[in-house]
This record gives structure tokens, C-alpha cells and sequence, in this order.
């Protein structure tokens, strides 16, 4: 026999059987980690006696957080590596716009 879970099986055989993502299903029933998912998967398995494949979540790209700081002489140093793919290059302008602890850049399209 399955070991108990909090999760509602039935629930979970629903959203599976209806072509739901792996993120659908974790965003419906509130599951907050692949982990949990995963077991929760096993143990419907377990109890159908039935293999149940479920559709991956479509990749989104997630975008790193870089960290910059301010120098001893007030400066601030970005990296090429936060600009990639931002179509700023060396020797291109851009406007500054600082409000409310932002910083935002804008590239000027010459």
C-alpha cells in the first residue's frame, strides 16, 4: 500500500490524465517543489499499477541577476556579461533614468 500523502491522488490522476504541464499541475495544487512532485508521481503509480507520463514545462528563459556595486570613487562598474544579447556594444550611448532606488538604461538608437 502507497504511503500517505496531503496531496489528493485523485486530483492529481485528473490533471495528469488531462494533459496538464508539470507546472500546471504543481501551480494547481499548490505543490512547491519538483521533489514533492515527483514522489506524489510515484505513489500514483504505485496505487494505478500504471505508468503516467506527464508533458515537461516549456523552458522559459530565466534571466540572471547580476550584482553591481559602487567603487570607492563613486563608479559604477558593469560587466560585458550583463550585456549580452542587450544590443549594447562598445561605444554605444544610452540614457540613464534613476528613480526610486532604479537604475534604467536606454539604448539611443543613432
Amino acid at each position: 500500500m502507497a504511503p500517505r500523502t496531503k496531496y489528493d491522488l485523485d486530483l492529481f490522476r485528473q490533471l495528469v490524465l488531462s494533459g496538464k504541464t508539470k507546472g500546471e499541475i504543481m501551480a494547481e495544487m499548490a505543490i512547491k517543489n519538483y521533489p514533492t512532485f515527483n514522489s506524489l508521481k510515484l505513489k500514483l503509480m504505485e496505487v494505478d499499477k500504471k505508468y503516467y507520463r506527464v508533458k515537461a514545462s516549456k523552458k522559459v528563459d530565466v534571466k540572471k541577476v547580476l550584482k553591481a556595486t559602487i567603487g570607492k570613487r563613486n563608479t559604477l562598474t558593469l560587466s560585458s556579461k550583463m550585456f549580452e544579447g542587450s544590443g549594447f556594444v562598445p561605444g554605444s550611448s544610452f540614457l540613464v533614468k534613476i528613480k526610486k532606488n532604479k537604475i534604467n538604461l536606454a539604448l539611443i538608437e543613432e
